[in-house]
């Protein structure tokens, strides 16, 4: 599922520099599959269904444990114990092989009635099955052995927990004897009102009507809303599915369709699929409606037996979208070709499926979901035309990349328990940067990897509320927190630091021995660490234990004495909150520090082990400034001493980007953290300013105006305020008046991103050209509708969230016209959304309110709830109180809409509460909560908490320090402009 994202950024895995033509034939490893597609109609339920009329209840058509080696934190220390079990767990006495699942929906009752044939072995004597269902009512429970009827009970004798553990109990009548069982069951569900089972989803239909279509989300526990089933990733089974749905749909599942039989007189058709392959239940997946695809032929199936020279089979790849908006799926459709044929050439083996569909969904709870051969997505991440702005297209290659890599990572192998669900989504994070970086060189993505997910990992785990990779799952209700950037971008860059210190070739060799040794089956990361061990000879578990298993990461100091050629190293964990106590400060990581130098370009291969250690500097006395962490590749940070930063930031101008990134976010959170003064990282912004303009070193530089302004706004001086924004429109205005709005023929990708940024940042800090500019290009752009943009689609975000806030009042309503009729201005999926976004962006109370109001109206998809909060957070410093107050008095309302237990809820929390800056607020947030029922967000809530704390210690240890660094610039003008 993607969130809603290395020693050379080109070289990290064993493939083509250029992208793979799909088409070009490979050498694979074979994985058997068995027979995965049935030549005829699915065969009857054995013994029939009618069999259950036998015994006088209506038929469908009328009315193993798995031991938990996870991680538990000490807040304190970091250190951890592992837990051997897990209550959570169905017992072992049963395991299924083989579900045969019908199910009838009802679109307009929201009614499901349903069936599922089991095959099953009871593993030991036992008079009771205990598997997962919830919100489903079970009527009939049948069993057979070959074909002897063993036990027949009725709904009366099931039992159900419908607390945390969400299983049922169904009781036999006497005991039952290890053998191979059909369990046969009949029950009753319902449609979801959430995101997640089985739901219905508004859309448009043929008609252009307003409709809705069936869709199902079943990670990470909700199978069990909709059959009977054992809901745990490692009991894998083979599924059949058999899905009655109205007529005029277009069903679809992870299988081919092998047969439809119409039922004239109710306006149904049984669609019946092909069997699958073992995989486990989250995996499944449903979507009917009436949907239309473009398809393109890939050559990445099995080889072809008895083939010379050896070819692979045709595996037809779909893209399915409602009918009205097929035209904007091509790009979609031609990205997951691509991605597909090098997923083949990097994994060594087939994509183990007979087909593969993408299908566009308007409202799901996450970006993408890996379904295995039915991968859904949102519909901004499908839906991508000429007028699609830079960023979200690059995003969109990332997010395929990510979830067709789960193909193999994840579906193929998937992780034992959750507490490994690093396993599968930091590894597909890694994946899907990789490949859009080989596809797309020009796009820099690792290099946008180190200035957002990376840094969100860092400053995540540099709070004591963190968690490891290797996460303790407390509950049922925890699984969904642990979707987090500690688990996918502290995972990927876990793997971006291994893959670069074995070699690639090593990497990917032990890669491709993990999938062929467990396809079909569950792993660790244990087998992960012995397959990598055996490919690279080297001691992958226990270099990598800490990192896995404990809390937090490593701050580097480096003392250096240039005269000498020498540098002494310290590691101590980071904290964001300040310097560790000793009682937090005793794990010790494996540190490869990768050292460069003005004299040696090439890193030096050395490895911090203990708590400090004697290095030499490369290049020796000759050098004029060293660098740790070339690249970015290791996850820590680096603290230089004095003298050491002051040469880098003299150097500034001829580091690589890399490297000033890692320089920039490093003195950021050191600043932040009280290891140094903020005025220090203030000197740097000069420093770092006389660079070649490059857009990753100037979205840091923007990032920290804005986050410095909004720590500082609520408790400081106007003067102040205006001050800090006054050092942006220093910085930001000129490169916005030097690019101009017009994207060039020969302009980079990097320098679109760098003028997509610079104005809105210039606007935000007032810059009166910028803000008359963009007011004029709205003005121009609503009124003619029909008149081509008066602007490039990449300034579109920018240009509405500036008419907005810096406009007059009517705009507020004017971009909600937008947003309602998007048609009829031409926006594409993204900027329909960014519409949304910047109704947020109104200084005026009374809009702010309104808008608040408008996001939980039927007009706004509750997926898309966030994007209001996030925007209005950030909008104007008071902003964020009116939405505090706001989200107080409609809580119940909010979590009517979200679900309780929705991960979503646990989003829109944070985004509510994690950018305050006061003691005040961090007590009055906890207070508010104290006696709420937060279990959805009972990991996010601390953090967030643990954040408002950070920054408000930031500001009162720095608040007289950045005062009067200020009052020196303007004393001097050296420093920033003195027109504010």
């Amino acid at each position: 599922m993607a969130l809603k994202p290395d020693a050379s950024s080109h070289n990290d895995v064993s493939t083509p520099a250029t992208p793979t033509n799909p088409e070009t034939t490979v050498t694979t490893t074979p994985i058997k599959m068995g027979s995965v597609i049935a030549t005829k109609p699915v065969v009857p339920l054995s013994p029939p269904l009618d069999a259950l009329e036998s015994h006088g209840h209506e038929t469908l058509l009328e009315a193993q444990g798995v031991d938990d080696i996870s991680a538990d934190s000490t807040e304190a220390s970091g250190v951890v114990t592992l837990s051997a079990s897990n209550g959570d767990l169905l017992p072992t006495t049963v395991t299924p092989t083989h579900y045969d699942i019908h199910l009838r929906p009802d679109l307009v009752t929201g009614k499901v009635s349903g069936s599922v044939a089991i095959d099953a072995h009871i593993n030991e004597v036992t008079s009771r099955i205990v598997l997962h269902a919830k919100s489903i009512t079970i009527t009939r429970v049948v069993i057979y052995h070959c074909g002897t009827l063993l036990a027949s009970v009725g709904g009366d004798s099931v039992t159900y927990d419908n607390g945390e553990l969400e299983m049922a109990t169904i009781q036999m009548p006497h005991v039952l004897q290890p053998a191979s069982v059909q369990v046969i069951i009949t029950f009753m569900g319902v449609l979801c009102e959430s995101m997640y089972g089985l739901y219905r989803c508004r859309y448009r239909d043929r008609k252009g009507e307003p409709s809705v279509m069936l869709v199902t989300q079943f990670q990470a526990k909700c199978a069990r809303l909709v059959f009977p089933c054992w809901d745990e990733p490692a009991i894998k089974a083979e599924f059949t599915l058999t899905l009655s749905v109205p007529s005029s749909h277009t069903a679809l599942s992870n299988m081919p369709v092998v047969q439809e039989t119409e039922e004239f007189s109710s306006g149904l058709k049984t669609v019946y699929f092909a069997r699958s392959p073992k995989m486990s239940t989250y995996l499944l997946a449903i979507v009917s409606g009436e949907l239309d695809y473009i398809e393109a032929t890939t050559l990445t199936g099995e080889v072809i037996p008895n083939s010379h020279p050896p070819q692979r089979a045709a595996v037809p790849c779909r893209v399915y979208t409602a009918a009205a908006d097929i035209d904007k799926v091509q790009f979609s459709l031609d990205t997951a070709v691509r991605v597909l044929g090098l997923l083949v050439d990097m994994f060594g083996c087939a994509y183990p499926l007979p087909k593969l569909d993408l299908v566009a969904v308007p409202e799901l709870e996450a970006g993408g979901m890996e379904n295995w051969g039915l991968v859904l997505f949102r519909t901004v991440r499908l839906f991508i035309t000429s007028q699609t702005s830079l960023w979200i297209r690059q995003k969109a290659v990332y997010v395929i990349a990510h979830e067709l890599s789960h193909q193999w990572f994840g579906n193929l192998v998937t992780m034992a328990w959750w507490d490994d669900l690093w396993l599968n989504e930091g590894f597909a994070t890694w994946i899907g940067i990789h490949i859009t970086d080989l596809m797309y060189p020009e796009w820099r993505r690792w290099d946008h990897f180190a200035i957002e997910d990376r840094q969100s990992a860092l400053s995540a785990d540099s709070l004591r509320s963190s968690h490891p990779v290797l996460v303790t799952i407390k509950g049922s209700a925890d699984i969904d927190q642990v979707f987090d950037s500690i688990t996918y971008y502290k995972g990927c860059s876990l793997i971006r630091m291994l893959s670069a210190h074995l070699g690639t070739a090593a990497f990917m060799a032990g890669v491709r021995a993990y999938l062929n040794a467990h396809a079909f089956a569950s792993a660790t990361t244990g087998d992960l660490w012995a397959a990598l061990e055996a490919a690279s000879g080297q001691p992958v578990a226990a270099l990598m234990h800490s990192w896995t298993t404990q809390v937090g990461y490593p701050v580097v100091s480096v003392d250096a004495d240039f005269e000498a050629g020498s540098l002494r190293l310290t590691q101590n964990r980071f904290l964001h909150s300040g310097s560790a106590a000793p009682d937090e400060d005793r794990v010790l990581w494996w540190v490869p520090l990768g050292m460069v130098s003005s004299e040696c370009a090439q890193p030096v291969p050395a490895v911090l082990h203990g708590r400090s250690g004697a290095f030499a500097i490369p290049g020796s006395s000759r050098a004029a400034w060293v660098k740790l962490n070339h690249n970015n590749a290791g996850l820590y940070r680096v603290r230089y001493s004095r003298d050491a930063l002051r040469r880098l930031a003299a150097s500034a101008s001829v580091l690589p980007t890399a490297d000033a990134v890692g320089i920039l976010n490093d003195a950021v959170a050191l600043a932040i953290s009280g290891h140094v003064r903020t005025s220090a990282v203030l000197d740097m912004v000069a420093a770092f300013q006389a660079r070649p303009p490059e857009f990753v070193v100037w979205q840091i530089l923007g990032a920290f105006l804005e986050s410095l302004h909004q720590t500082w706004a609520d408790r400081s001086p106007p003067a102040l305020r205006e001050h800090i924004r006054a050092l942006a429109r220093a910085l930001f205005a000129p490169q916005a008046a030097a690019l101009g709005w017009a994207h060039r023929p020969d302009d980079s990708p990097l320098v679109a991103r760098l003028r997509a940024i610079s104005i809105p940042r210039a606007a935000w800090a007032g810059d009166a050209l910028v803000i008359a500019q963009a007011l004029a290009h709205f003005e121009r752009f609503y009124a003619a509708p029909a008149e081509p943009k008066p602007f490039h689609h990449d300034f579109t975000a920018s240009v509405f969230e500036i008419a907005v806030r810096c406009g007059p009042v009517a705009n507020h309503a004017r971009v909600r016209d937008m947003y309602e009729h998007s048609a009829r201005w031409q926006l594409s999926e993204d900027h329909r959304m960014a519409a949304l976004g910047a109704m947020a962006c109104s200084c005026d109370p009374d809009c702010m309110w309104q808008t608040l109001d408008y996001a939980l109206s039927d007009q706004v998809l509750p997926q898309d709830l966030n994007i209001v909060m996030g925007f209005m957070v950030t909008a104007d410093h008071r902003s964020k109180h009116v939405l505090w107050r706001w989200f107080k008095r409609n809580y119940q309302l909010l979590v009517a809409r979200l679900g309780e237990a929705s991960a979503l809820l646990g989003h829109v929390v944070s985004t509510v509460v994690a950018d305050f800056a006061s003691p005040e607020m961090a007590d009055d947030v906890e207070s508010w909560f104290a006696d709420k029922h937060t279990a959805a967000f009972d990991r996010t809530l601390p953090q967030s908490l643990e954040f408002i704390r950070v920054r408000a210690a930031w500001f009162e240890r720095d608040q007289d320090d950045v005062r009067q660094w200020f009052d020196d610039a303007y004393a001097s003008c050296d420093r920033l402009s003195c027109d504010g």
